[in-house]
């Protein structure tokens, strides 16, 4: 990781850290006004703002906590304004960072190692991304909220992950609401890591379907100009690669 990609990271967690102590400060005073109705309304820890803000910034917003005073308001708006396009660009700097490891190396490598064209490695690369991410971040996430939440159901666990890493967030299934819940403020900030992680892998999925477009040339998808003779020159070098290797063992042989 280069030292730009780790500043935004580092800035970006300063984001939602002023965030959750601001709203920390203005909502968790005696003198805020409480809606009883609203689940944790009166328990703005640290951990339930940063769980807030993180959800606010992505755009998810299960809406089960809202600030009540007119300070804690008029703080959100201005923060999410300045806030969502920071998250914007701070997902799509981390994409774009993570983009060609993880989604034009393999693709090459098919090419070069396993001999696919690029439509046939596009389409692999599409469907192992595709696998991954329904995985590693909504079947196995979901069994550990199956496990956590207790009065979840399997089903339940997988509904809230695909309809919160699809930003949707129809706050009918909130983690962390369920009163006297063990480690609730570790809990939160993990469901925050979550959301911020799966949304990083839901576009390098979307990166993943955007270069096998490109391949087959749907309309309004431009192919690669910038990274094109990278690649190209990546792919040469694989090969010949591959080439001394095998030369060598027919040397030896």
């Amino acid at each position: 990781m280069g030292r730009g990609a780790v500043l935004v990271a580092v800035a970006y967690a300063g984001l939602l850290l002023l965030g959750a102590l601001g709203l920390r400060a203005l909502e968790g005073s005696p003198g805020t006004p409480r809606n009883p109705g609203t689940p944790n309304a009166s328990e703005w820890d640290l951990a339930t703002a940063l769980l807030f803000v993180t959800t606010l910034l992505t755009t998810v917003g299960y809406g089960s906590v809202a600030p009540l005073s007119a300070g804690g308001r008029a703080f959100c708006a201005a923060y999410a304004a300045v806030g969502v396009p920071a998250t914007m660009l701070t997902l799509t700097a981390a994409v774009g960072r993570l983009t060609g490891p993880l989604v034009d190396r393999p693709r090459l490598y098919l090419q070069a190692r396993w001999g696919y064209s690029r439509r046939g490695a596009a389409r692999a690369h599409c469907l192992a991304t595709a696998g991954l991410v329904l995985g590693g971040l909504v079947l196995l996430p979901a069994a550990g909220f199956y496990l956590a939440e207790g009065d979840w159901t399997y089903l339940d666990a997988v509904y809230f992950c695909v309809i919160s890493l699809c930003t949707i967030g129809l706050g009918d299934l909130v983690p962390a609401e369920r009163p006297g819940h063990p480690l609730r403020q570790l809990y939160q900030i993990a469901v925050a890591a979550y959301l911020l992680l799966g949304l990083v892998g839901v576009l390098l999925l979307a990166q993943a379907f955007r270069r096998l477009a490109e391949l087959h040339g749907v309309a309004g998808v431009s192919p690669p100009a910038a990274g094109a003779g990278e690649g190209a020159a990546l792919l040469e070098g694989a090969r010949d690669g591959l080439k001394a290797v095998r030369g060598r063992g027919a040397v030896n042989g």
